[in-house]
């Protein structure tokens, strides 16, 4: 089938050409911006807005109910300049005010958000909403309350509809209750509904990476609706699994969480989570970093190894905190500013300002809609299908999205000012679907179009990137990161021979949803020197490289950084070359007690054979009425092929009960939960990727180990080549990895929490659309310590008959008897084990 993937890199690969990125090499403007909305992203000026620094989320001074939390956070709709607003336009000579875009995002819920209001706005204003939201700083062993509120609704209290098109024919929230596609009316199902939602927006929100109970994990199916006035007769207001760290909460429209921070210092963040539109909720905005700090492996156990004293490494700080001053509003306060949350995500916009997402699945396929004027692709030909109900293809649904725009904390291709000095960035790749490829290079001037941010800028010297953490914090060593290379540092200031990169396009990667804590060492550099952040990864799905990289005329630029030797502090003499630096030491985890064989999938349809014509539009053949046995052959033999790809999927390997040859069996998210680890238990999941797309996978709960990758034949599943130990960036704790085509990846994790979580891709356009499974934690009932204090006792029983009012808990993960369901029987159960011991 011929979609946007190969569309775009055929585009790219002839207008770009890789020696565009050898430094002096060879430049032309003659890319060709990915589609999108009607903003042409040419016509928006690069490096003149100040990047933001997203200040501390301010804790909260007034409850709107009990129990009381320390933040009561609400998701709201206000605007924000994301787009430049009153710059000088030096490609057309003329000054440009790009209006202002309408976003979703968090804020303390007491500040009040006045009539006319645009982020970014100065901390003296008492507003905390901005996108993205500002940061929530935690410490490592110290529980974090949140109140979570869903506050989308307008100023007469009625509900605010998406500001993107909802797909209901995906297993979604469904809060209309009805028209479920097997007859039933109920929540969390597929519809024949293929009109856009317009209702009321669910939410439910989950702090990524956090190791938390299951009750505050943000489970897709825990979501629940604002409390608008005007919610139609029938609508559900939560999920069939909303559930409360805190019953006692009563605020309408929120749902009260709690997260232990039971683990080492990490960089989180926290989003949206809702069932089958988290892509839509997160590319409205609401998104922002949860950082953990302190504990056995924080930032004061950092070492200087070429000093014989102990901890006395120093990291670039500070970070923003709260009480410090305003770290975008007070150019005294920016300018100490050492450590800062960076997320980098795509958009693309619309002239008047507004978000553009696709509306169609012609999108994806860089086709137009039968009979639609304007054509979406002047020139194109057309996606003549039908679709759900009248075969089994979406006809909102993109597989992936791909945008023209890079923002970067809220702002379209910031600048920052830097001292000639080491920086800290905590970098998140916040993209719906679009894989990162960073490098770092200096600009020695514009090129001969006279126009600083074109593709013609003459690059200079590469600057590398000191990586010191993942996700789930410090790596084993600095690893110095430059294209083609990495450089793991022993901590005694010497800088040994890089080891080779798997090709020689890779860089800083990141798939959707991975962190990298990074160094970048200014000092050194001359007043002025101007050091431009670069995306070499494509502008389509990525299956690994060698592959064409992004426009660079878009896409392929993130940020820029200009030095500035008057912003010098006093401390930053004091920060420890990173060559220096001794990472906190973690202990490995656990042996392993089993192993888990589980598979990625792509599905095309089963109903609709379709043949692409020489305009390159895709019409149908013939759709059978229900999924026949016969199909395939007869869509080949009519000189078609399935349309595809309809759904991606997880899956576990299993053996072919006829043959005995293992296969794959696709899950959906409804089939039995099939992964159900006894807590305590250290397990490996080996996951097998059967498609052309290299997909980051994400386990709720847990930081893993990323054990190997190795080959397999994808005919028998049998190995066909060595397993390679992961890269030295992936060597620390993780929570989320990319699993490339055609390869195992293995990973090994402790799964200690009882309880129901998820795992899944992160590519949102995936996850949206079944590639998203359930997996449960059960007690160990030997030895079912209910409040995980190490003992059994009669707590334990009274702990147990709390959870029988929770809807997360009520099956099989505290099931004693094993009848599937979690009643009084399971608490007598519990108690003559504390007596007599486990039964025989």
């Amino acid at each position: 089938m011929t979609n946007v993937r190969v569309r775009i890199v055929a585009v790219v690969a002839v207008s770009i050409g890789l020696a565009l990125f050898a430094p002096g090499g060879p430049r032309k403007a003659c890319s060709q911006p990915v589609p999108g909305g009607t903003l042409d992203p040419l016509t928006i000026p690069k490096f003149v807005t100040p990047l933001v620094i997203p200040p501390e989320m301010p804790k909260s001074t007034v409850q709107p109910g009990v129990p009381a939390a320390a933040y009561n956070i609400a998701v709201r709709q206000f605007k924000q300049q994301i787009l430049p607003g009153g710059v000088w336009n030096t490609v057309n000579g003329r000054s440009d005010t790009f209006g202002a875009t309408t976003v979703w995002s968090y804020g303390r819920a007491q500040d009040k958000i006045p009539v006319g209001f645009i982020a970014p706005a100065p901390l003296s204003s008492n507003i905390s909403f901005n996108y993205p939201a500002f940061t929530v700083e935690n410490t490592s062993g110290i529980m974090t309350r949140v109140r979570w509120i869903n506050d989308l609704v307008d100023a007469k209290g009625n509900y605010l509809p998406h500001l993107l098109p909802v797909d209901q024919t995906l297993h979604w929230a469904n809060p209309p209750a009805t028209g479920c596609i097997d007859g039933t009316n109920r929540t969390e199902c597929r519809t024949f509904n293929t009109a856009p939602y317009t209702g009321p927006v669910p939410l439910v929100t989950h702090v990524h990476g956090a190791h938390v109970n299951a009750s505050s994990d943000g489970y897709p199916e825990a979501w629940w609706l604002p409390a608008a006035k005007n919610i139609p007769a029938g609508y559900a207001a939560r999920g069939t699994v909303f559930d409360q760290f805190d019953p006692r909460n009563t605020v309408k429209g929120s749902a009260y969480f709690a997260y232990e921070n039971d683990q080492p210092a990490a960089t989180l963040w926290y989003h949206d989570h809702t069932l089958g539109i988290t892509r839509n909720n997160v590319y409205a905005g609401p998104a922002g970093f949860w950082l953990v700090r302190g504990g056995a492996n924080g930032d004061a156990f950092v070492d200087d190894g070429t000093s014989a004293a102990l901890n006395d490494g120093r990291l670039p700080g500070p970070a923003p905190r709260a009480g410090m001053g305003d770290p975008n509003f007070n150019a005294a306060i920016r300018a100490t500013i050492r450590e800062i949350p960076v997320v980098i995500q795509d958009r693309s916009f619309n002239a008047d300002g507004s978000l553009f997402y696709p509306d169609n699945r012609a999108f994806f396929e860089g086709l137009n809609v039968s009979g639609a004027t304007p054509p979406q692709f002047p020139g194109a030909g057309v996606l003549n299908i039908p679709f759900i109900p009248n075969s089994d293809i979406s006809a909102i649904w993109n597989p992936e999205v791909f945008f023209n725009t890079m923002v970067v904390n809220g702002t379209t291709w910031p600048q920052l000012e830097s001292a000639p000095a080491r920086y800290r960035l905590r970098l998140l790749n916040g993209c719906n679907s679009r894989t990162l490829n960073l490098t770092l290079f200096t600009v020695t001037g514009a090129g001969p179009d006279g126009i600083m941010g074109t593709a013609d800028d003459v690059l200079g010297a590469e600057i590398p990137f000191y990586q010191i953490g993942a996700e789930q914090g410090f790596l084993p060593q600095v690893v110095m990161i430059k294209t083609g290379q990495y450089t793991p540092l022993p901590g005694n200031g010497a800088i040994p021979a890089g080891l080779a990169a798997p090709d020689p396009m890779q860089a800083l990667l990141m798939g959707p949803a991975e962190r990298a804590d990074v160094i970048i060492d200014f000092t050194g550099l001359a007043d002025g020197t101007v050091v431009r952040m670069i995306n070499t990864a494509p502008d389509a799905p990525f299956g690994g490289f060698p592959d064409a990289p992004a426009d660079i005329d878009t896409t392929g630029q993130v940020m820029q950084f200009v030095v500035k030797a008057s912003l010098i502090q006093p401390g930053d003499a004091l920060t420890t070359p990173p060559e220096n630096l001794v990472l906190p030491a973690e202990a490995s985890l656990p042996a392993t007690v089993a192993v888990r064989q589980l598979t990625l999938n792509e599905e095309e349809s089963t109903r609709l054979c379709v043949q692409a014509q020489p305009d390159g539009s895709i019409t149908t053949l013939f759709v059978d009425p229900m999924p026949l046995p016969g199909f395939l052959s007869a869509c080949a033999a009519a000189g078609g092929m399935p349309m595809g790809p309809r759904e991606a999927k997880l899956g576990v390997l299993v053996a072919d009960p006829m043959t005995g040859m293992m296969m794959s069996m696709p899950m959906m998210w409804a089939d039995i939960i099939t992964e159900a680890p006894v807590t305590g238990t250290t397990e490996i999941w080996e996951i097998y990727n059967l498609t052309m797309d290299a997909h980051p996978i994400h386990p709720h709960l847990v930081r893993f180990e990323v054990v190997d990758r190795q080959p397999f034949d994808m005919m028998t599943f049998m190995p066909s080549g060595p397993a390679v130990p992961p890269e030295p960036y992936e060597q620390g704790y993780k929570d989320t990895v990319l699993a490339y085509p055609g390869q195992i990846t293995r990973v090994k994790a402790t799964f200690d929490k009882i309880g129901l979580y998820v795992w899944h891709c992160h590519i949102l356009e995936h996850e949206d659309n079944e590639m998203m499974r359930p997996y449960m934690v059960k007690i160990d009932p030997a030895f079912p310590d209910v409040n995980a204090d190490g003992k059994l006792a009669v707590t334990d029983a009274l702990d147990l008959l709390k959870k029988l009012k929770s809807p997360l808990l009520a099956g099989a993960p505290y099931d004693l008897t094993g009848d599937g369901t979690l009643d009084v029987r399971d608490v007598l159960a519990l108690l003559r084990t504390i007596v007599f011991g486990p039964p025989r």
